[in-house]
């Protein structure tokens, strides 16, 4: 099982998610904490570099941006927000 880390960034953007969809989001990147290799609606951020890839994950109508670091079994979640959400 992976570890979520949260950065500073993102713990701002998941206070200013209304409860709601906020309890949504926790649950979703517990799960995929769990079984990262299921199936899942991640894809790699188009342009990240080869060396330090960037991830999506599509929760609802919010999106979650994170670096997998396998090593370490950590998920470390940049931003989150709404799909047309820019960081």
């Amino acid at each position: 099982m992976y570890q979520i880390k949260l950065s500073r960034k993102a713990e701002k953007d998941l206070v200013k998610i209304p409860q709601e969809h906020r309890t949504h989001i926790e649950l979703a990147l517990e799960k995929f904490a769990e079984h990262p290799y299921q199936r899942h609606d991640v894809v790699k951020v188009r342009d990240s570099p080869k060396n330090a890839p960037r991830y999506r994950l599509r929760i609802g109508e919010y999106r979650a941006t994170f670096f997998i670091y396998h090593n370490r079994l950590i998920i470390e979640i940049i931003t989150i927000g709404k799909k047309d959400y820019t960081g």
